[in-house]
């Protein structure tokens, strides 16, 4: 049998035994080298040395490159939680939802998924947008008996699934393909357009038929929400019905906004913009905190599993990318029948799929797929925004980082959220691939 085609083999094995793993709640820390290691075995490979290089550097590369962006992000949304500057943006979007009677629950996650794609459009990445959402979430779901599980929708929807495509969009998914193609983050506009309106309806009816469908079995917070609860011990103590004025509102949305405009207006780099926002949280709040102790240990202790975790997943796709199995994908994607732009976004999502990860999954295709594309005249603005919109479909499978990291800062088992993922992150997105680049075909550019 060809050496590449076992490989082959043994990366689909490993991939689903790795997505059964993490439904088994089994660590992703064992789970990641146990994987390597089996497509290792398939590959032919030394076992010790493909783990001790491929693997481990792979894990090192990331938690290197992120390790300064997490650590401020997950102290932020500490201090957001522990200083009841969280509380105070639930209180106005809780009231504010009130006026919507009974679809007053669907108008709050349609609120607080704007306030997580403002964040996202302003620079603040999907991966961590999460750190900063989700103790605005906890505190309005608890309070209106929102099921917990509805954070992850708000994150997919408002954090990544059309804002990272928009035109013009910060997502490091629309400034990759800059440095292979020379294009603008602006590339394509009409087709980047008319697929994040199609994201939009396509989330907003998801979500609201996902609600009622809650609300007929009587679903409420604790269900999926207990373990998050169990977590929130440093709460500020403030009433959960207290008044919040318009001051209150705007000074909780204070770091934040610091966050966005250091990012944009003065070129900062992400890590700093964060620590500037977690700065001025704690000169607003300063004595609202409990124990600013406990809220700075909570974050760091967050920082240190996320990082190991998603790093552990980023280490298998880096033993993947070095086997013979990936060269033979990558060698015979251009296979895939239809027309070319068709072609481009299905490579790209398969890429995407294999590495569980969407940068990596482009940057791949751009290396490999673009040149051939470009030979044949095709645009390289909408070679940009195909790729751009493709590689947000398989990444979304089971060990993607950005799934683990969402699931584990939410408490939330793969049972209890993965499902928002897969339909809004995974399954709609490689249809809209497949939209877009029909559109491409037909001259929409």
């Amino acid at each position: 049998m060809d050496v590449g085609f076992l490989s082959l083999i043994g990366i689909l094995i490993a991939t689903v035994l790795l997505i059964i793993g993490v439904f088994r709640n089994i660590p992703i820390l064992l789970l990641g080298p146990v994987a390597g290691a089996e497509v290792l075995l398939f590959s032919n490979t030394n076992v010790i040395d493909g783990l001790s290089t491929s693997y481990s550097s792979a894990f090192a590369d990331f938690a290197e490159s992120n390790f300064l962006i997490f650590l401020p992000a997950t102290i932020l949304g500490s201090m957001l939680g522990d200083s009841g500057a969280a509380q105070d943006i639930a209180n106005k979007i809780s009231k504010a939802s009130q006026v919507g009677g009974k679809n007053a629950k669907f108008i709050c996650l349609m609120g607080l998924s704007l306030i997580t794609a403002l964040l996202s459009f302003g620079g603040v990445s999907g991966f961590v947008v999460i750190f900063t959402i989700a103790p605005i979430c906890f505190r309005i779901f608890k309070e209106m008996e929102i099921p917990w599980h509805f954070i992850i929708a708000v994150a997919v929807y408002g954090g990544s699934m059309w804002t990272a495509i928009l035109p013009g969009s910060p997502a490091i998914q629309n400034l990759i393909p800059i440095d292979y193609l020379g294009t603008k983050p602006t590339a394509a506009p009409m087709i980047g357009i008319i697929s994040a309106l199609l994201c939009i309806v396509f989330g907003a009816w998801y979500i609201w038929f996902m609600l009622k469908r809650s609300e007929k079995k009587g679903e409420g917070f604790m269900e999926t929400g207990a373990e998050m609860d169990k977590h929130q011990t440093t709460l500020a103590l403030k009433a959960q019905d207290a008044e919040t004025s318009n001051w209150d509102f705007f000074k909780a949305l204070l770091p934040s906004i610091v966050l966005i405009v250091a990012m944009n207006v003065f070129n900062l780099e992400a890590y700093v913009s964060l620590a500037l926002g977690a700065l001025v949280c704690y000169v607003l709040y300063y004595n609202k905190f409990a124990n600013i102790m406990n809220t700075l240990a909570d974050g760091s202790l967050s920082t240190m599993k996320t990082v190991m975790n998603v790093s552990a997943v980023v280490g298998f796709g880096g033993v993947i990318e070095n086997v013979a199995g990936f060269d033979y994908v990558v060698t015979n994607l251009d296979k895939i029948p239809g027309p070319p732009l068709i072609q481009l976004a299905v490579a790209t999502n398969i890429v995407a799929g294999i590495t569980g990860s969407a940068s990596g999954g482009e940057g791949i295709s751009l290396r490999v797929f673009a040149p051939r594309f470009l030979e044949q005249g095709i645009d390289p603005s909408v070679i940009h925004r195909i790729v751009n919109i493709s590689c947000y479909g398989l990444d979304s499978l089971p060990h993607n980082g950005s799934v683990i990291n969402r699931l584990n800062y939410t408490h939330l088992t793969y049972r209890q959220g993965y499902y928002h993922e897969f339909i809004l992150g995974c399954v709609f997105p490689f249809f809209l691939s497949i939209f877009a680049a029909i559109l491409a075909s037909m001259g929409v550019v």
